[in-house]
C-alpha cells in the first residue's frame, strides 16, 4: 500500500499507523502562494493539505536556523550551563602547575566558541584570560604537561604556554566536583575547551 501523499488533493490527514512522506520540495510548493482554483466547501486547511504543509514548511525553514545558533560568550551567572558538560577529567600536577584535562574523548562537541590568552593562577592552575577576567579551563582530551610543567601539548593544536592565545570549540559552565581544590571550589565558572 502506498503511503498518503501530502500533495495529493484527496489526502485527509493522518491515520493511526500510517506513514506520511514529507519532502521539502512538496512542503515548499504547497505552502507558497500562487494561482489557485477556488472551490466551494471546506478550504485547503480543512482538507489537511495547506495548513499542515504551511506549518511543517515553516518548522523546517526555521528549525535548521535555530539549531545552528550557538553562544559565543560565557554564561552570565556562575553555575549556568550553556551545553551539557563533558565526562570525567584527569588532573596532572608538577611542583608549580596543575593541568586539568578531559579524561576521555567527548561523544559530542559543544559548539560555543572558546578562546582567550593562557595564564597561570596564583595556585598554579591554567586559566584563560579575557577582558572579563580569568576563568579556570579544562583542556581537550589527550593534553599533557611538558617536562617542567610550563607548557601544554594540546593534540591537534600546538604546544601552548603562558601568554599564548587559544581558540576552539567547547562550552562554559561550572567546575565539577572532581576539579582540583587548588584551582578553586567546584561550581566556579569554567571553560571546557574540547577541540581546536
Amino acid at each position: 500500500m502506498r503511503p498518503p501523499d501530502v500533495t495529493r488533493p484527496g489526502w485527509s490527514g493522518f491515520g493511526f499507523g500510517s506513514c506520511v512522506e514529507f519532502s521539502s520540495i512538496a512542503l515548499m510548493s504547497e505552502s507558497r502562494g500562487g494561482p489557485r482554483r477556488i472551490e466551494k466547501g471546506p478550504g485547503p486547511a480543512a482538507k489537511g493539505r495547506g495548513g499542515i504543509a504551511l506549518v511543517l514548511g515553516i518548522a523546517l525553514a526555521f528549525g535548521g536556523t535555530l539549531t545552528a545558533c550557538t553562544p559565543t560568550v560565557p554564561p552570565s551567572e556562575p553555575g549556568d550551563m550553556i551545553l551539557p558538560g563533558p565526562g570525567p577529567a584527569s588532573t596532572t600536577t608538577t611542583d608549580t602547575t596543575v593541568l586539568y584535562a578531559a579524561g576521555r574523548e567527548p561523544t559530542a562537541i559543544m559548539e560555543a566558541r572558546v578562546g582567550g590568552t593562557l595564564a597561570l593562577s596564583e595556585g598554579g592552575c591554567w586559566v584563560v584570560e579575557t577582558g572579563e577576567g580569568q576563568t579556570f579551563v579544562q583542556f581537550p582530551f589527550g593534553s599533557s604537561l611538558t617536562p617542567g610543567g610550563q607548557s601544554i601539548n594540546v593534540p591537534g593544536f600546538a604546544t601552548v604556554g603562558v601568554g599564548d592565545s587559544i581558540d576552539g570549540s567547547g562550552g562554559y559552565g561550572s567546575a565539577p566536583a572532581d576539579a582540583p581544590e587548588a584551582c578553586g571550589a567546584p561550581g566556579q565558572p569554567m571553560v571546557f575547551w574540547q577541540s581546536a
